[in-house]
């Protein structure tokens, strides 16, 4: 599969989007770095990226956001929906070809400038409690956008247990990856603790749906 088969299928108004999105963060991180996360403002945000402040409102929903956010999780997702087909397939079907997939999404999202961003989003969320606060939020969130679409792709209910559970090892295991990462200095190369964690992850899941 080619990066081109892992771009989300969108009107020249999402890809305009999507680079506005990505433009709008690394003004907002570089204005961070220089000036400190509280003293910046989401209006002066927007006056260095060009934007009017309700658009990165629109964007991001909040100052956190602007740290938060990650543009790979809809990529992960919308492979996710695709992957096989769209027809309802079993967990052990899913998962296989999750696996098949894991090496070519990471080979595809963790480019060296994802990387850095990453590590300067992470650093943030250590030093920041109300970015700390978001991005359990914002976990939340993706756990519930994970166990809806595996449900849909499984045939089961989203409230199955099975079907949390997953969810949850998916979306917290990830997590814990990146905390991994950030512990340890940001020594390992993160294309390589990816790979560990997402074997797991899919290990564990396919344990729980023999």
């Amino acid at each position: 599969m080619s990066d081109a088969a892992l771009e989300l299928p969108s009107t020249s108004w999402e890809r305009r989007k999507i680079e506005a999105m990505s433009r709008i963060q690394r003004v907002a991180l570089d204005l961070f770095d220089e000036h400190g996360y509280r003293t910046v403002t989401i209006e002066r945000v927007a006056a260095e990226a060009g934007v009017s402040p309700s658009s990165v409102y629109r964007y991001f929903g909040t100052k956190e956001m602007l740290v938060l956010h990650d543009e790979a999780d809809p990529k992960i997702l919308e492979a996710m929906r695709t992957a096989g087909g769209a027809a309802t397939v079993e967990p052990a079907d899913l998962i296989a070809v999750g696996r098949m997939l894991a090496p070519i999404l990471i080979e595809s999202l963790l480019t060296e400038e994802s990387v850095r961003r990453t590590r300067r989003r992470l650093e943030y969320v250590a030093a920041v409690p109300e970015i700390r606060v978001g991005q359990t939020k914002q976990m939340r969130d993706l756990e519930d956008e994970f166990r809806t679409l595996f449900a849909e792709r499984t045939g089961r209910e989203p409230n199955d247990l099975r079907v949390r559970m997953a969810a949850a090892t998916a979306v917290w295991g990830c997590m814990a990856a990146l905390d991994h990462w950030a512990g340890t200095d940001f020594t390992e190369r993160l294309t390589d603790v990816y790979t560990r964690a997402i074997t797991t992850i899919l290990d564990q899941i396919e344990v729980m749906f023999r």
